[in-house]
């Protein structure tokens, strides 16, 4: 009843928003605005972005095709979701691929895994391409795997250097802050109280057992809806807060996109 309360409340919340909106909309900026780079490192410090070029163009290949493949062998699906008691088939195609036996859940839907190839499981794949694809995504999981650490790891020294700099007596002051904040602080919460082992703590945090791949041609969804916040257009999925994401976890995404042959 609590949760079903508070998706109400949410909702009259997005309504009073709209319309005191009205037809006008919220700014907001793109790479392209002088204060955009600013702003992301004020704002969403913890967004780490790369370029194409910094990837190995090996790795782009190899899994660029492994879409193409996926898509050519109709592994693709929409899912037939329920929202607010009516039932919908998603904009989106999905498929998951992952360690055999996980899985992924979101609008009451559940997605299993198609599993990759992994050792000490014997993986049956329907063709030899099949299988190249899904091993192709375990390579690019290694590779966000290490470049999440890395990322972190440069974070934690860049944080450390910012502390190390801050005068003592501010240091004080916001230790007490947080733990009168907080009421209590774990050892997953805060680094204050217990020191957490470096190498442990970020390869859990960047462990990657699932890859959901989305597809979708905008061309052939006339009737998605309008970004209601920002004026951005039609939109595919709204924005939203994925409640499956382990708390302090990372998630890394890679963005294709090509002509629909």
């Amino acid at each position: 009843m609590k949760r079903r309360a508070g998706e109400r409340e949410k909702e009259l919340k997005k309504k009073k928003l709209l319309e005191e909106l009205g037809e006008s909309r919220l700014p907001y900026m793109t790479p392209a605005d002088a204060d955009f780079h600013q702003l992301w490192k004020t704002k969403y410090s913890k967004l780490v972005f790369r370029k194409s070029d910094t990837v190995p163009e090996e790795l782009h290949q190899m899994v660029q095709e492994s879409f193409l493949t996926l898509r050519k062998h109709d592994c693709f699906f929409q899912d037939l979701v329920r929202i607010k008691g009516k039932d919908f088939f998603t904009p989106v195609s999905r498929i998951l691929i992952g360690n055999p036996g996980c899985t992924y859940k979101y609008l009451n839907t559940r997605l299993f895994t198609v599993p990759w190839p992994t050792e000490g499981y014997e993986i049956k794949y329907c063709s030899p391409q099949i299988h190249d694809a899904c091993k192709a995504l375990i390579k690019l999981n290694d590779y966000l795997h290490i470049e999440a650490v890395k990322a972190l790891q440069g974070q934690n020294l860049l944080e450390s250097k910012e502390t190390e700099d801050t005068p003592v007596i501010d240091r004080e002051q916001n230790f007490a802050t947080s733990l009168r904040e907080k009421g209590s602080v774990s050892q997953d919460q805060s680094s204050f109280c217990v020191p957490e082992d470096d190498f442990t703590s970020l390869n859990s945090r960047t462990s990657y057992n699932v890859t959901l791949l989305n597809y979708m041609d905008p061309l052939q969804m006339l009737y998605l809806k309008q970004e209601p916040y920002f004026g951005m257009g039609n939109m595919a999925v709204s924005w939203h807060h994925d409640e499956n994401l382990v708390e302090r976890s990372t998630v890394a995404v890679y963005s294709y996109s090509c002509e629909v042959l």
